[in-house]
């Protein structure tokens, strides 16, 4: 018997929207499965492999079958080295109280949904990662936004600030190493801004995910600075190229990471066992490793991007920091979003339009994939460009 009933959800499940990048390459999968190949330049998903140390404690751990639960807030040990890690870099005491391990993306909304209540002002500097604003959708969330422009390589700016914070916000988001645009922001900018929040008693999220891998430019973390109001977080899928192990981290004062903990507990009990013990061993050698890792994406950069320069069309600005190109396709006439899906229908490579990041008439590429493909997919995209 078929019944029909009217199937309303809640207005916060109206309010999910997901990420664009995701939307992209389940339309590319679909090609795929037709038999054409796709370059795929969509999704931040890094092809360096992982250190060897990494994958083998994880295989270890498996066998040893630990496959149990762990503490809501992380493994101990975990949060002890996270912590003993950033005290030594800047000559501060944290203590693993200060540090709850979740996945990074999830540290957004679970940040969020114990600071803010519903019709709170959030600000987000845009371009901006698209979860801040799925996340400030689906909590109920008053988002508002300060555009950074290209012209000064989308620096943040003590204007830019001041804009900011006369929204009367309860929290801004910013996020050096920036994704998507590679921006690093000036040490006094930064310190600028914690002096106005303070002033205001406004909250800081600074997503520091990227901060690691800045290879143009030195990174200053807002960790240098001590503000009950200021959450830290940061992820190692991009650090060490797991992002499959879905392990972020964020550093607060230890009434909102007891928050966090009891967020995480609730939300999903807690993170594998095998994949912390496989970050632990490689915490040693996070220094080496990403040392490798921005000598390569700062080659890999000024090569992708000299081959958007052979399009009279499209333009970006050299990145500081990360794995991706946010480029400026205004001169073609079309809208972003048309603009990748026809460069994915009619020349099979996949990219994130700049409107999924709250900024109009750019297009983001992945370049951290496999050599090969990234740079045939960006000289589709130049072939694409000047067609038009």
């Amino acid at each position: 018997m078929n019944v029909k009933s009217d199937l309303k959800f809640s207005k916060r499940g109206d309010a999910l929207i997901g990420q664009e990048m995701f939307h992209i390459l389940e339309r590319a999968n679909e090609i795929e499965k037709s038999g054409e190949k796709v370059y795929h330049l969509e999704l931040g998903e890094p092809k360096m492999y992982p250190p060897g140390r990494i994958i083998n404690k994880t295989i270890i751990s498996l066998l040893e079958n630990r496959v149990g639960y762990s503490p809501s807030g992380g493994l101990l040990a975990l949060r002890k080295e996270i912590a003993s890690y950033h005290s030594e870099k800047l000559n501060k005491k944290l203590n693993f109280q200060n540090i709850v391990i979740s996945p990074a993306n999830l540290l957004i909304f679970q940040f969020l949904d114990i600071i803010c209540e519903v019709d709170d002002i959030v600000v987000l500097f845009t371009p901006a990662f698209p979860t801040y604003i799925a996340a400030c959708n689906y909590i109920g969330v008053r988002t508002r936004t300060v555009s950074l422009s290209i012209d000064d390589g989308f620096q943040l700016t003590k204007k830019h600030i001041d804009e900011a914070l006369s929204l009367k916000p309860k929290t801004i988001i910013i996020n050096s190493g920036n994704n998507p645009t590679g921006a690093v922001y000036d040490k006094e900018v930064l310190g600028y801004l914690l002096e106005k929040a303070v002033q205001k008693d406004c909250w800081i999220l600074s997503d520091e995910t990227y901060g690691m891998l800045s290879f143009n430019k030195s990174f200053f973390s807002m960790l240098n600075y001590n503000y009950e109001k200021l959450v830290i977080i940061s992820s190692f899928s991009k650090i060490f190229s797991v992002p499959g192990f879905r392990i972020g981290y964020l550093i607060s004062g230890s009434t909102v990471s007891d928050k966090i903990s009891l967020s995480s507990s609730t939300l999903y009990s807690c993170l594998p066992i095998f994949t912390q013990e496989g970050i632990i061993i490689g915490t040693s050698i996070m220094d080496e490793f990403t040392k490798q890792s921005r000598k390569y994406y700062k080659k890999l950069s000024k090569e992708c991007a000299s081959i958007i320069d052979e399009s009279d069309l499209l333009s970006c600005t050299m990145p500081d920091s990360g794995f991706y190109l946010f480029i400026d396709i205004r001169k073609t006439k079309l809208d972003d979003m048309i603009f990748c899906q026809r460069l994915l229908n009619e020349y099979k490579t996949a990219i994130t339009p700049g409107s999924s990041f709250g900024y109009e008439g750019f297009i983001r590429a992945s370049i951290c994939g496999n050599i090969k493909e990234v740079k045939k997919g960006l000289r589709q995209m130049v072939l694409f460009a000047n067609s038009l």
